[in-house]
């Protein structure tokens, strides 16, 4: 279908009268209400949280690296993520998402292995297995790290106050909600 056919002639258009009403945050549906104070809180917690330190992590570790005459062109972690040049990146992004494919939904040691596999495939290279490969079962054992969040600069933070003020704004107009369908029934 062309877009002619989606055109639409502004002579033919004729406004229409809405009222919509503004409904403040705290009155809102509920579903709606955890859905915006859960974005909030979070958008939030990212303002003052730390990434973690990944440098001593085994999980990210290299699991190995791809070589094509003694050159390395490829490394990849345990998690499966893949480093390379510029220049080897256009030739290895096939390799990779045939990997993906083949791998069906794997992470950790498996997608690397199988990463790993498919760019020496593709670029007539060699695997070369890290001392630090881990297995798929030490891999999944392994907590993953978590970023620091300062608590105390979240809290000291006027948002926070806000945040807390809409809870308990919705929170009683849902008493109050409540309180007159109990009245009518």
């Amino acid at each position: 279908m062309s877009d002619a056919a989606y055109q639409v002639d502004l002579a033919s258009v004729t406004p229409i009268t809405a009222s919509l009403k503004a409904v403040p945050l705290a009155e809102a549906p509920d579903d709606l209400f955890q859905m915006m104070m859960a974005a909030k809180q979070d958008m939030l917690e990212q303002r003052y949280s730390t990434p973690p330190d990944t440098s001593k992590n085994p999980a990210y570790a290299p699991y190995a690296t791809v070589t094509v005459n003694g050159k390395v062109v490829a490394k990849i972690d345990n998690h499966g993520f893949v480093e390379t040049s510029n220049a080897m990146g256009g030739q290895c992004a096939d390799a990779i998402k045939a990997a993906d494919d083949r791998s069906g939904g794997a992470s950790g040691p498996q997608l690397a292995q199988a990463r790993a596999e498919e760019i020496a495939k593709a670029l007539g290279g060699k695997v070369n297995k890290a001392s630090t490969a881990m297995t798929q079962r030490a891999f999944e054992a392994t907590p993953q790290p978590k970023a620091t969040v300062n608590e105390a600069a979240l809290r000291a933070d006027p948002e926070y106050a806000q945040i807390a003020q809409l809870r308990q704004a919705h929170a009683a107009f849902l008493a109050q909600h409540m309180d007159e369908e109990q009245a009518t029934a």
